[in-house]
């Protein structure tokens, strides 16, 4: 979650008329499958992750390079949809220790997964560098044609049997880190939407990758893989394409 204003049935601003982005236009992501469980440690470091494509966060409005870098990567097995991320940061904090806290005005990392592809509905998996997370389902309104709805999120959701773990390259509140990692296995059993449990070959999600960095609470720099164009995280026409190999 991006904007805390926009939390629980809050209206949302107009959206320029004309503003979709065609989906061809759209950046893909061809996820790898693999033939056994990643070994988990929060350093992606398991041999497999390195047959996984990696992309580069960026600036959410101009699409240019960020001030930090951010790399992900996906992969998959018959259990888990696994998403890694690397962030390069000198300075790695958090204070929210529980379940379901507004990590989003600090640091961490953050997934948005539509599997439907009916961008109106979508999962929220956010998580902090105290390896704190976030769930919850999004119930979008907004539209690219500038009509004003609401935007529901609701964080009673718990995505179960969700496995995330983090590493620190340093040491947490103190100056002078070398950035860290964070490893995602997401239970496709948990997400309701896709046509197959265990998605097949070709199968197509929507879906989009973020990062907040901060040196301080509500002071924030933002990241995408996506570029919404926007500092908003819940513009769901513009979330990318993930595609199953």
């Amino acid at each position: 979650m991006l904007t805390v204003a926009f939390r629980r049935n809050v209206a949302v601003p107009n959206i320029r008329k004309g503003d979709a982005a065609l989906t061809d236009t759209l950046p893909i992501y061809r996820c790898p499958r693999i033939e056994r469980e990643l070994a988990l440690s929060g350093r992606v470091d398991d041999p497999l992750w390195a047959t996984a494509p990696v992309v580069k966060l960026s600036d959410p409005v101009t699409g240019q390079p960020p001030n930090k870098w951010t790399e992900a990567r996906l992969l998959y097995h018959t259990n888990y949809l696994y998403i890694a991320f690397t962030c390069e940061d000198d300075y790695v904090w958090g204070t929210y220790t529980e379940r379901d806290s507004p990590i989003f005005r600090e640091e961490c990392v953050e997934a948005f997964i539509c599997p439907s592809g009916k961008l109106r509905q979508y999962y929220e998996l956010n998580v902090s560098p105290r390896n704190t997370v976030f769930d919850a389902v999004i119930l979008n309104g907004k539209s690219a044609d500038g009509s004003t709805r609401r935007l529901t999120v609701l964080d009673s959701f718990t995505c179960e049997g969700l496995i995330t773990l983090v590493h620190i390259n340093g040491e947490l509140g103190v100056p002078g880190a070398n950035g860290y990692s964070v490893e995602y296995a997401i239970p496709f059993t948990s997400l309701i939407g896709p046509d197959h449990l265990i998605p097949e070959p070709g199968d197509e999600w929507r879906f989009n990758l973020y990062r907040i960095d901060s040196l301080e609470a509500d002071k924030l720099d933002l990241y995408a893989w996506s570029p919404p164009g926007a500092r908003d995280f819940h513009i769901p026409w513009k979330f990318g394409r993930l595609v199953f190999a």
